[in-house]
């Protein structure tokens, strides 16, 4: 099952994890001018990624090999967005990752530190808020004098799924369902993502889990929704994704319980005291597994409310306690911001 905290990463990776949809990707968004010095094999998905640790929560990256008709290689680095507004700072950190990807690439061999390949740079958005973001390093630097410009890197390609036609987010049907899905038009769009995604297929349950873990809607109403639609094997697949999300998060819990009560038990040297931890760790396993479940609903609810969460709002939800978690479930009903959701926890 995937990160819980990241529904976003993890259908982006979903989708273009694949080479086959990761070619068509490269054919339906690239520019003329670049697609056709593209020779016909897959790209190669390489591992790795470039963000950095600050920003991992609200971006993806993957790294693609790709062979030119020229005979040489270049490497296509696919940036994914997830906030709900442009960040201004992301030509300066794209720049940082190219520069990653080529000192990966040459480590302190001269032969290719003397002939770096190309890497065109792909940013995919799906927010709602209008791109205004600066198309260069040069657009933000304070500067009319061409000599002064000293650049990393010349700019990037946008494709900005929310400007898009929906006929338009690709040719390959699996790829346009998955972006249909991080545009959140899912549900105005079933039967379309339901005949594309094939049955029994990771992407199929990986979109829905999506669905259930993003989208401000219930789930009852979507299993209705998808009956409805005669999509009765989605249907079923809801109610496990929610099984299991649920689980997880339960046995997550108790894991970590069940270790606290063992090594206490353990430090103590008595089998009476090992049993007694056990038992202990299993009950604190059991609490801190109901904790995690709200937890991980208020993350959901917040999410669904004000986009992705910042790091501290994710460590604040992490460290608290079962009532603090309430008063902010109940609070995210009614609240206009995040802001006013955390106010009442701030020492006066």
């Amino acid at each position: 099952m995937a990160d819980l905290h990241n529904p976003h990463d993890t259908l982006f990776r979903a989708l273009l994890s694949d080479p086959g949809r990761a070619g068509d990707f490269l054919r339906d968004h690239l520019p003329n001018t670049i697609a056709g010095q593209l020779a016909p094999a897959p790209p190669e998905i390489l591992e790795g990624s470039f963000i950095d640790e600050a920003l991992a929560g609200s971006q993806s990256d993957l790294l693609l090999k790709v062979a030119l008709k020229a005979g040489t290689n270049a490497f296509v680095y696919v940036l994914a967005e997830h906030k709900s507004a442009p960040d201004p700072a992301l030509p300066l950190q794209l720049a940082s990752y190219m520069i990653r990807i080529w000192k990966r690439h040459a480590g302190t061999r001269a032969a290719r530190l003397r002939a770096l390949p190309p890497i065109i740079p792909v940013v995919v958005y799906h927010g709602a808020a209008t791109w205004t973001v600066a198309d260069s390093l040069r657009d933000m630097i304070a500067t009319e004098d061409p000599d002064l410009a000293f650049l990393p890197g010349a700019g990037y390609i946008l494709r900005n799924l929310r400007a898009m036609e929906i006929d338009a987010l690709s040719r390959n049907a699996a790829l346009k369902a998955g972006f249909i899905t991080l545009r959140r038009e899912a549900l105005a769009f079933l039967t379309e993502i339901a005949r594309s995604l094939p049955a029994g297929s990771d992407l199929r349950r990986q979109v829905l889990e999506y669905v259930l873990r993003v989208y401000n809607v219930d789930m009852d109403d979507l299993r209705a929704l998808l009956r409805t639609g005669g999509h009765n094997e989605l249907e079923a697949l809801v109610g496990t994704i929610a099984e299991t999300l649920l689980e997880q998060g339960e046995a997550r819990g108790l894991a970590k319980g069940e270790a606290r009560g063992l090594a206490k038990g353990k430090a103590e040297g008595k089998a009476e005291g090992k049993a007694e931890g056990k038992a202990e760790g299993k009950a604190e396993g059991k609490a801190e597994g109901k904790a995690e479940g709200k937890a991980e609903t208020l993350r959901r609810q917040l999410e669904r409310r004000f986009g992705p969460l910042p790091r501290d709002i994710e460590a604040r939800i992490a460290d608290a306690g079962p009532e603090r978690i309430e008063a902010w479930l109940d609070a995210v009903l009614d609240a206009p911001d995040l802001a006013t959701v955390f106010a009442q926890d701030r020492p006066h």
